[in-house]
């Protein structure tokens, strides 16, 4: 009886694919053996499903007798009980196109190919690059690129090559579109996307285990983000076509308004008359802070780290009033410290608002315990050149393995820091 791949057993299968799977390990010239044993195939040796050995048997002599594989029989078992099953180098060609199963050399030539197709970049992408042919070149799997689907790899390249190219921001589904003529298949492949920007993009590490921050930072978008803010402030707002404006004036003593990403992004300065410009990393805080901030202080939602469009709108703050104090609160804790790194590496000098060992022994009752990960990512912050004045913090946390949520802490603390620290710069 002649057997393909339709009616070949899964038993036997198995076994198949062990072999090439040995045979295809780098630089292995020792002989190619599945030794069969009671743990990894019980089913061989279990007398639970009656003929299911003999027909096993049965389709590895068939490939024995066609020269593929050689077996080795337990002794006085000939021809009931196999030892091991050896694969026949010189014809294993004819198993890949029984299994219909490609060689990893090819997968690795097709791979290869395509890397070396890409269009040179400067940057993180052609180190990615670079990379994965040195990987390749190692008989290693340039992850997160994959050896066994080649479309894959070919949709992920595809798109981290449009995204080392984009100078203005997009939404994630628009650029999806535009690439692949499906609104979720970026979603799909961003996994892999942030695998690679993390990797090799110096911009990512500012911005810890925030995959939108990441996304962000390399002018990946979502749908419009609004941005909670008060504070006397006035601003020229643009319109949609650029072309119309409009006067927006904060009120000290008026609630916050909310404004799109691109709003803050267009927005010009008119006036300011704040003291202090506060931003908070959390919205619980950011809320209760609105009930007890003194009107001339400028109080802004940065919702985690702050986006690119927050950023641009405080730059032009900054620019406005050089003279006036940047502080901001967050949690007391490896997150809180990176976005405070990644302020800082945009507006300079931003001082710390309650994230200090004085605010966190006063609420130290309700600190929670660091995991293995917030301690990992507390030690990689002790050499960021932004958080030097923090490294007596990142120490006490790590020391007494503890972290401080900033909803914890209460708003009144924070104007009384706030307060102080004004104070101490008035007298400098």
């Amino acid at each position: 009886m002649e057997y393909e791949l339709g009616n070949l057993l899964p038993e036997v299968i198995v076994i198949l694919e062990a072999l090439l799977a040995q045979a295809e390990q780098p630089g292995r010239k020792q002989l190619i053996r599945v030794r069969l044993n009671k743990r990894d195939h019980y089913w061989y040796f279990s007398g639970e499903e009656i003929g299911l050995r003999r027909k096993v048997n049965e389709q590895l002599q068939w490939l024995d007798a066609k020269g593929w594989l050689q077996l080795h029989w337990q002794k006085r078992e000939e021809s009931n009980l196999l030892e091991t099953v050896d694969l026949v180098m010189e014809v294993a060609g004819n198993l890949y196109e029984l299994l219909g199963r490609v060689p990893l050399s090819t997968k690795k030539d097709a791979l290869y190919r395509l890397l070396l197709s890409q269009k040179a970049h400067d940057g993180w992408f052609l180190s990615f690059l670079a990379a994965a042919m040195t990987q390749l070149d190692n008989n290693k799997s340039p992850i997160p690129l994959s050896l066994s689907d080649l479309q894959e790899s070919r949709d992920l390249l595809y798109a981290l090559s449009a995204i080392a190219k984009l100078d203005e921001p997009i939404l994630e589904r628009t650029l999806s579109v535009q690439l692949f003529g499906n609104s979720k298949r970026l979603e799909d492949l961003r996994p892999g996307v942030l695998s690679v920007l993390r990797t090799y993009s110096p911009t990512a590490l500012l911005y810890g285990d925030n995959d939108w921050a990441v996304l962000q930072a390399h002018n990946i978008y979502r749908p419009a983000k609004y941005i909670p803010l008060t504070g006397p402030l006035s601003l020229q707002l643009k319109g949609m076509q650029q072309r119309e404006t409009a006067q927006l004036h904060l009120e000290p003593h008026l609630p916050s308004i909310s404004l799109s990403d691109n709003a803050l992004r267009t927005a010009d300065i008119v006036s300011c008359a704040a003291t202090a410009l506060v931003t908070v990393e959390n919205l619980t805080s950011f809320n209760e802070l609105l009930f007890v901030r003194p009107p001339s202080v400028i109080v802004v939602f940065t919702s985690g780290f702050a986006c690119s469009g927050l950023i641009i709108f405080l730059s032009k703050i900054r620019a406005f009033r050089p003279d006036l104090p940047f502080l901001h609160w967050g949690n007391v804790d490896a997150r809180g410290l990176h976005i405070l790194a990644h302020l800082r590496s945009h507006l300079r000098n931003v001082q710390p608002l309650g994230i200090d060992i004085e605010t966190f022994e006063a609420y130290r009752a309700s600190a929670q315990p660091l995991t293995a990960g917030d301690q990992a990512n507390l030690r990689s912050l002790i050499a960021n050149p932004q958080l030097g004045d923090c490294v007596p913090l990142i120490d006490y946390l790590m020391e007494l393995g503890l972290k401080l949520e900033q909803e914890a802490v209460g708003a009144m603390c924070i104007i009384d820091r706030m307060k102080m620290h004004m104070k101490d710069q008035m007298s400098k």
